[in-house]
């Protein structure tokens, strides 16, 4: 079936040929280009050494795309642009002469440019000299500089005389508003780029800029306009333009990155209603295409803002109407954001969409497919890691086969992401080390820095952060302010920001804050903010405030609709919950430990191993709480506990560990043996040192104090009455320190 008009109908509708705009900056750069060809015809161009000619060539040529691939520029800073570059030094005074003599000798010297011009384009000799180096390299009829003149001097041509006279006076407000901002300074120059933004757009500067915008946004946003610029600069061409669809998507794309609805589906429904021709008639295939796919984009807005409902409306359509046209592709687009919608069926769904792409041979979407499997399949107890890494290496494959960068790094950063899930934090900051390191091998024009690098990014903030490194991390977090400014990638250097100033404030016991923090992380992540509130409360010593929080978590989370770390999430509720019941009633012991054993039962089956470490800690530590040394020794040495966390813990969650393991060996060990018991201790008060001087590095007030106290203890049966004193001392300088509640007893929890 025909979806087009026939090969005769095409030949016979009419053509139009876009006009081009003669403004006062292309006649500009049309003289910029005749000082440079004047330029090469000078004797001291022909004394220049072969490297130098060379040199003046490739500077040019770079300052050519520059101004030509452009919208339009004040004087000013055209100006500023040649006079930057120092193998052009003596152009920029022949430039300024030349704009000089056509301001004062009016239309006459106009036409004498252009004559100058046509000579120059046609390869006169008395103009251009042909064996100069290079010399048709630059201004060959079909180059980039040579199309650019041929246009102008075609355009120009067919302009009535008054039109002339119009653009000789729209020149002289040009270069006298250049010379007036030239001579106020620096300042007046943004006054002036202000000024020029609403002159005329042609269609290939907009859609030049639109496309290198796209790109910026995609591939290293740091360098992108930010939202606000980028809409002044969309208005403008739009003046000019009013017809580019793609305009008015980055335009709906840009409103996205604000969260403003209303914009973004305003923009929406232009772009759709100017794609079609008005010259070329129309089929019911064609308006049936932009139906379907204008319904598949408002329903990708609704899910953005949140609409399940009418996202959920807006794709039915979508599918209605492919299935009319029976057009696969948009079909297959819809299946994979039905997946994202629903919350039934994900499995196969999931699975369809795999198979589907592939039978389409979609790569792209076949290999974003198996990462959403992947990301999917962590929060499935009944998916082993073996299987998910299995499916992130076929995705591998297609990425490397199709070179697909943003697919590459975020497939490496999912790794990485994947092994911090699953408590493995070395190979978590391994991966990515290797993504970042992969970047740096990558030409500076190929560098990569969308979501899977920032993503790595934040992975090797975290281990920092958790190994006390707050200097490297506020660094690291810097970095990111700058190369990602704005949302929504924002948000993930903003939540790793904001953890580590709520580690901060719980380590130095400044609770008030901590909490304050905890609520700027909810904004960010909910549940991720509810389990540092709960947390908070329970440092605190508010049980109950911190047991109605986590009752929040078990009842409302829906694991199904938050992938990023589906039943971890719970499961931490879960631990928390114990820590509450046995640190705020003794009596409630055991229903900590049946909450454990049930913990600790799922977090197998899910095979989260250094979950299952912190749970054996957990378990150990009420079975410390009851008196019972003996099974909390040796469930704290097998080989699940102790060494998982060694290997991988976090330096506060190895440092608890072994204040836990000394304090469990010394209630264990036999008082009757004099000897061996003040070895004992001995071996213990050292072996705290190492955990205080731990604590100290992290800057955690409260745990320094508790190891004081422990040492004084031991002490004091030792009968070292010095260093005992010493303890004591520091002790309570450490009370004089702490903002809001000084501990005068052991801690109770971990």
């Amino acid at each position: 079936m025909s979806t087009g008009p026939s090969s005769k109908e095409a030949h016979d509708l009419p053509k139009k040929v876009p006009k081009e705009l003669i403004t006062p900056y292309k006649l500009t750069i049309a003289i910029l280009i005749k000082c440079y060809c004047q330029c090469k015809e000078s004797g001291e161009f022909q004394i220049m050494t072969t490297s130098d000619k060379l040199l003046l060539q490739k500077s040019f040529c770079i300052i050519a795309l520059k101004v030509l691939h452009g919208p339009d520029l004040g004087l000013i800073e055209i100006r500023n642009i040649v006079a930057a570059a120092p193998a052009l030094s003596t152009i920029p005074i022949q430039f300024g002469e030349s704009l000089k003599q056509l301001h004062l000798n009016g239309v006459g010297k106009l036409l004498d440019v252009i004559e100058e011009l046509k000579l120059i384009v046609n390869g006169e000799p008395s103009q251009l000299d042909k064996s100069s180096v290079a010399s048709g390299t630059v201004l060959t009829k079909t180059g980039c500089i040579g199309h650019f003149l041929r246009r102008f001097i075609v355009f120009f041509e067919k302009l009535t005389f008054s039109e002339v006279s119009i653009l000789h006076a729209a020149y002289t407000i040009y270069y006298e508003e250049g010379i007036a901002l030239a001579q106020c300074g620096s300042s007046a120059a943004n006054l002036n780029r202000h000024k020029w933004e609403d002159k005329p757009w042609s269609r290939r500067q907009a859609e030049l800029f639109l496309c290198t915008q796209a790109a910026l946004y995609e591939n290293d946003e740091s360098r992108a306009l930010n939202p606000q610029e980028l809409q002044a600069k969309i208005t403008s061409m739009l003046k000019s333009n009013p017809d580019l669809a793609e305009a008015h998507f980055m335009s709906f794309l840009n409103y996205l990155k604000v969260n403003d609805i209303c914009g973004a589906m305003k923009t929406l429904f232009h772009c759709f209603d100017r794609r079609t021709n008005p010259d070329v008639k129309v089929f019911n295939d064609d308006k049936s295409k932009e139906h379907r796919y204008a319904a598949l984009n408002l329903a990708i807005l609704h899910h953005h803002f949140g609409h399940t409902a009418e996202a959920v409306a807006c794709l039915k359509e979508a599918i209605k109407i492919a299935h009319e046209a029976n057009d696969l592709l948009c079909l297959q687009h819809a299946l994979s954001w039905l997946y994202r919608f629903s919350n039934v069926n994900k499995d196969n769904l999931i699975i369809q969409c795999i198979i589907k792409t592939f039978e389409l041979n979609i790569s792209y979407t076949t290999s974003l497919a198996l990462q959403d499997f992947a990301q999917y399949g962590s929060v499935k107890t009944a998916v082993k890691p073996k299987v998910l890494f299995k499916t992130l290496s076929k995705s591998d494959v297609l990425n490397s086969q199709h070179s697909f960068k943003d697919l590459i790094f975020s497939n490496n950063a999912m790794k990485s992401s994947l092994w911090r899930l699953y408590g493995k934090t070395l190979l978590c900051s391994l991966w990515a080390h290797e993504l970042l390191n992969l970047n740096t091998f990558l030409p500076q024009t190929s560098a990569y820095y969308g979501e899977g690098y920032l993503q790595s990014v934040c992975n090797v903030a975290l281990h920092l952060l958790a190994e006390g490194e707050y200097a490297l991390t506020n660094t690291i977090l810097q970095y990111m302010k700058t190369k990602y400014p704005h949302e929504p990638l924002a948000r993930n250097w903003m939540l790793v920001e904001n953890w580590s100033h709520y580690t901060l404030a719980l380590y130095h016991q400044r609770y008030s804050v901590a909490e304050e923090v905890a609520q700027k992380i909810k904004v960010l992540d909910k549940w991720e903010g509810l389990l540092k509130m709960a947390e908070v409360n329970l440092y605190r010593g508010e049980f109950t405030r911190a047991h109605a929080i986590v009752g929040v978590i078990l009842k409302h989370y829906n694991r199904d609709e938050h992938l990023n770390d589906g039943k971890y999430c719970l499961l931490r509720a879960k631990l928390l919950q114990a820590e509450i019941y046995y640190t705020s009633n003794s009596s409630a012991v055991g229903v900590a430990e049946t909450l454990l054993e049930t913990c600790l039962m799922e977090a197998t089956t899910s095979g989260l191993a250094y979950l299952i470490a912190l749970i054996h800690l957990h378990i150990s530590h009420s079975f410390l709480a009851q008196s019972m040394q003996t099974q909390a020794l040796r469930n704290l040495k097998q080989r699940k506990c102790m060494t998982e966390i060694m290997g991988n813990g976090s330096l506060y969650d190895r440092a608890r560990a072994n204040q836990l393991y000394i304090r469990i060996k010394i209630l264990n060990s036999d008082k009757s043996q004099e000897e061996s018991y003040r070895k004992t201790l001995l071996q213990a008060v050292n072996d705290l040192e190492t955990v205080k001087n731990d604590f100290k590095k992290l800057e955690a007030n409260a745990r320094v104090k508790n190891v004081l106290n422990i040492q004084a203890h031991l002490y004091n049966a030792l009968k070292m009455d010095t260093e005992r004193n010493n303890c004591a001392f520091e002790c309570q300088r450490l009370d004089l320190s702490f903002a809001e509640r000084p501990a005068s007893k052991l801690l109770r929890y971990l």
